[in-house]
């Protein structure tokens, strides 16, 4: 700023006017120059004279700055002078480093009692004089330099002096003219008349305020008196706010303490009436000695209360129809409600929304999930998954067979059309369980304190005990649970039957009756069925037992109870149904590929013990699942399901007729014409066309020949008889804690019955061939048992015969090991039988014949000697038994020699078939 003043500027008065800027700034921070190096105090302030402010040059003429100051010093106002030395002796404060005592004015140099002696006296009793000359000039020169200034002021701004002075001179003479003179008043009529102008407004407004005193004087005395029920005449105020807050809490509060201010005000009223006025009667108190006027003040602002009041409880009442709301809320709102003195039952209230709203969510729920499953049962995809081939349902019931344990079922197979409806139907079901368990407890807690008056209170505003709860809200409150669960039991029952049996045929409608009617057979798995089932009936059962821990009265849980003993009967009923198709048409799953351990049984045996046994189990479980069966029942660990005998008497029969309908299905396979194959209901015998298997990786079996059913379904029926069927019985025994010793027996024998069908068919058709040569060789081969000579060889008949039986071997080598040893055994019989038969009808056998007889027989015997059995051994003796009775000797024949002989023949015959029959050998 020092470098800004000192720059000379062009104008004078634009100097003038920034150094005077400049000082006024010094002044107001009262400082002694624009670059102080310290700060002080106020009463420390610097000198204007010191010696560091008076900056000279080398040529002793002031600076700028200086000649500032010095335009500063005539200002009678400036009061830092009073403080500092004015001949420059004394650094800082004078007052305060002279220690100087008495009247300060008397040595300030602005106050008219400045005396220059009084200054000396105090200020520089010990200053010597020398000092004393040295500010004298000091003080000469800043005397010089301040007159200078003054001069260089007016000098440099004469010319604005002059303008100013004719301007005011020029103001001065116009106001003369106009206002300055007596016909104006000098100025002030324009004031007078407005003063009088205004009087007279002030009259018409103050007499009224003035007649208005006694009045408002007699309001501050009502005030007075009315000071102590503040609180009464804000509660509108207050209740809104808290309203507004969703403080309903203090609401209720505030509105009780106002209750209590009304009836300190007038006793005679009841609190809470909603009105004061016609009370007659006088307080003893003062401040309820009240004026009528005063009690109409009391009505309307308790009207205004009364207002807000209504409106919380009718939004109180609307929140106990919102059924999002949790119980703890509605009881909250509900004691809400008793405390505001509602005239209606919020309880019962309450009660009626939640039980119309869980029957409208419950009917909501199921008719959606109806419609799902509908949906899907009508869709093109679960319509043409009805048609599947009998090879891809195969497939996919050994896949869903092989899966159904598996945590991972359902997602395995969320994709096929019938799994999506069993979901879908489940889903329903944990639906509406989960819907109930939702609601129903909350109602039936909120329905109990409503019975046992726990938050209810009668107009008296006393709380009422449980025995004067009325009967009939009590009855109806136990006729509204025992509804909701009526409805939940029939929209379970209709879901979980009618909705799974819509489709299905009856039970009495077997294959052939579908066939014959143009029905489709049933086309649900009995595995799916089951599986899903168990899923739903434990949801179901859940359900129940938690519903039985909210401890209904009056019987009300024995709807669900009846509900379960109804389900658990159709489950069952519905398993068994499904486990009995499905045994029926079982056989269509055979694909006749076998299994890798024992190559002599198919894998078809092994999933019907699976099917079956997981039917058994499925049926059971169904049985034996528990629910509660009173309302005081609790479920105990160690306490065991006792199964009614006619649940336990369905899935015996069950298992008994799935048995039997498989062995008959095994038979069915066996029989079924190749020829039928071609016809467009081929699934009902199963597709035999162009198909073979594969043993042992080295042997490829045609199952279109009936030869190879046959073989393949006794050894399955010795599989059968011999683990599956004990096995399962045992299972049954172990499950069902039931003896089948009996019904064992009987399944074995019809087993053994079914075997012998299908083994005599066979013989008796691979008999044929033996018994046609050899009736034709022995009978019809121009052969004279008589008159032949002497054998010397095996006839080629003989040959024949055993050679078909080769192939007989070969066939049942191929399929069916086991059975070589049983059926040559029986073909050697039969032979046998044969041989008996025509030599029977020989009339005569002379020496040639008979030991060409002989011959013959001890080929066959000794060519099947490890098949040989006391029944063929007899036979054989029988044999040689007609041949002698018809032996006619000639005499003279030497018997010994020619036993002897026909043993070389033997030996010789044998020994050239020995390739052909080395199959006959026994293996060493």
């Amino acid at each position: 700023m020092l470098d800004y003043i000192a720059v000379p500027l062009s104008t004078s008065g634009v100097r003038v006017c920034v150094e005077t800027n400049c000082y006024k700034v010094l002044r107001h921070y009262h400082l002694d120059k624009t670059n102080p190096d310290t700060w002080v105090d106020e009463e420390d302030l610097p000198s204007w004279v010191h010696d560091d402010d008076v900056n000279t040059d080398h040529g002793g003429r002031a600076t700028p700055r200086t000649e500032r100051r010095g335009n500063a010093m005539d200002d009678e106002t400036f009061t830092l002078s009073e403080q500092v030395d004015l001949l420059g002796l004394v650094k800082g404060n004078i007052l305060k480093s002279k220690n100087v005592r008495g009247d300060a004015n008397l040595i300030s140099s602005t106050q008219k009692s400045f005396n220059p002696q009084r200054y000396l006296y105090a200020v520089h009793a010990d200053t010597s004089y020398d000092d004393l000359c040295v500010g004298v000039d000091r003080l000469k020169d800043s005397i010089d330099q301040r007159s200078s200034a003054l001069k260089v002021l007016v000098q440099n701004n004469f010319d604005r002096f002059v303008s100013a002075k004719n301007v005011i001179d020029s103001v001065y003479d116009d106001m003369k003219e106009k206002t300055l003179n007596e016909a104006q008043d000098f100025g002030t009529h324009r004031l007078n008349t407005i003063l009088r102008e205004s009087y007279g407004k002030a009259h018409e407004v103050i007499n009224p305020v003035l007649e208005r005193r006694e009045k408002i004087e007699k309001l501050r005395s009502t005030v007075g008196l009315l000071e102590p029920y503040r609180l009464f005449f804000n509660l509108p105020n207050t209740l809104q706010e808290s309203i507004k807050q969703g403080k309903h809490q203090q609401a209720v509060r505030d509105y009780n303490k106002g209750k209590v201010l009304l009836a300190q005000a007038f006793p005679a009223n009841t609190p809470g009436t909603g009105s004061v006025a016609g009370s007659d009667n006088a307080s003893t108190h003062s401040s309820s000695t009240l004026t009528e006027t005063k009690r109409k003040v009391f009505d309307r602002v308790w009207s205004e209360v009364e207002r807000i009041v209504a409106k919380l409880r009718a939004d109180l009442e609307s929140q106990l129809e919102e059924p999002w709301r949790g119980m703890e809320e509605h009881e909250r709102n509900i004691k809400l409600l008793f405390d505001l003195d509602t005239t209606t039952d919020p309880v019962w209230h309450c009660l009626s929304s939640q039980y119309r709203w869980i029957k409208k969510i419950l009917t909501e729920s199921y008719d959606e999930q109806i419609v799902i499953v509908e949906e899907l049962r009508k869709s093109d995809e679960f319509l043409q998954s009805q048609n599947m081939t009998v090879a891809g349902r195969t497939e996919l019931f050994k896949q869903i067979l092989g899966a159904v344990n598996s945590s991972e079922f359902e997602n395995m197979f969320s994709k096929e059309p019938e799994v999506k409806v069993w979901m879908a139907i489940t889903t329903g079901v944990k639906t509406l369980s989960e819907l109930l368990l939702r609601l129903l407890p909350d109602f039936w807690k909120l329905a109990v304190t409503f019975m046992d008056g726990k938050i209810q209170k009668a107009p008296n505003q006393k709380r009422r005990t449980g025995a004067n709860v009325d009967p009939q809200r009590v009855s109806q409150c136990i006729a509204m649970v025992k509804d909701i669960l009526d409805l939940y039991s029939s929209h379970m029952s209709f879901m979980l039957v009618d909705t799974l049996v819509s489709e299905r045929p009856t039970p009495e409608h077997n294959v052939e009756q579908a066939e014959s009617e143009k029905q489709p057979p049933r086309r649900e798995s009995a595995i799916v069925a089951a599986f899903f089932l168990g899923k739903i009936i434990t949801e179901v059962s859940n359900c129940v037992n938690d519903v039985n821990g909210l401890s209904l009265r009056e019987g009300t849980f024995m709807i669900l109870v009846d509900m379960m003993q109804q389900v658990r009967w159709k489950f069952v009923n519905m398993v068994c149904e499904a486990w009995g198709e499905d045994a029926t048409v079982f056989y269509r799953h055979e694909d006749w590929s076998f299994e890798t351990e024992n190559s002599q049984t198919t894998v078809f045996v092994g999933l019907f013990y699976s099917f079956h046994e997981y039917c058994l189990r499925s049926a059971y479980k169904f049985a034996s699942i528990w629910t509660a069966t009173t309302e005081d029942a609790v479920p105990s660990e160690d306490v065991l399901t006792v199964i009614p005998v006619e649940f336990t008497e369905r899935i015996r029969k069950t298992f008994l007729d799935a048995l039997y309908s498989f062995l008959d299905g095994l038979v069915h396979l066996a029989f079924a014409d190749a020829e039928r194959k071609s016809e467009p209901n081929q699934n009902l015998y199963g597709s035999l066309e162009n198909m073979s298997v594969q043993v042992k990786k080295t042997k490829v079996i045609d199952v279109t020949e009936l030869d190879s059913r046959i073989l393949i379904t006794i050894g399955n029926l010795s599989e059968l008889r011999a683990v599956t069927i004990p096995k399962l019985l045992r299972d049954f025994e172990r499950t069902c804690t039931i003896t089948m010793d009996e019904d064992g027996k009987a399944l074995i024998d019809v087993v053994d019955q079914l075997d012998n069908i299908l083994f005599e068919d066979y013989i008796k058709r691979k008999t044929v061939v033996a018994s046609r040569v050899l009736t034709d060789g022995i009978l019809y081969g121009g052969i004279d048992w008589y008159s032949i000579p002497k054998p010397t060889g095996v006839h080629p008949f003989m040959y024949e015969a055993l050679l078909s039986l080769v192939v007989v071997h070969a066939q049942i080598t191929e399929i069916a090991p086991p059975l070589v040893f049983r059926a040559l055994s029986a073909l050697l019989i039969n032979m046998a039988q044969d041989c008996l038969r025509c030599f029977q009808q020989v009339e005569r056998f002379g020496m040639g014949g008979m030991l060409q007889a002989t011959l013959e027989m001890e080929f066959m015997n000794h060519t099947l000697h490890q098949y040989q059995s006391p029944s063929s051994d007899e036979i054989l003796q029988l044999i040689y038994g007609a041949v002698d009775r018809a032996y006619h000797p000639e005499g003279g024949e030497n018997l010994q020699n020619e036993m002897a002989g026909l043993k070389k023949l033997l030996s010789d015959a044998r020994h050239a078939t020995q390739v052909q029959f080395m199959c006959f050998k026994q293996p060493k």
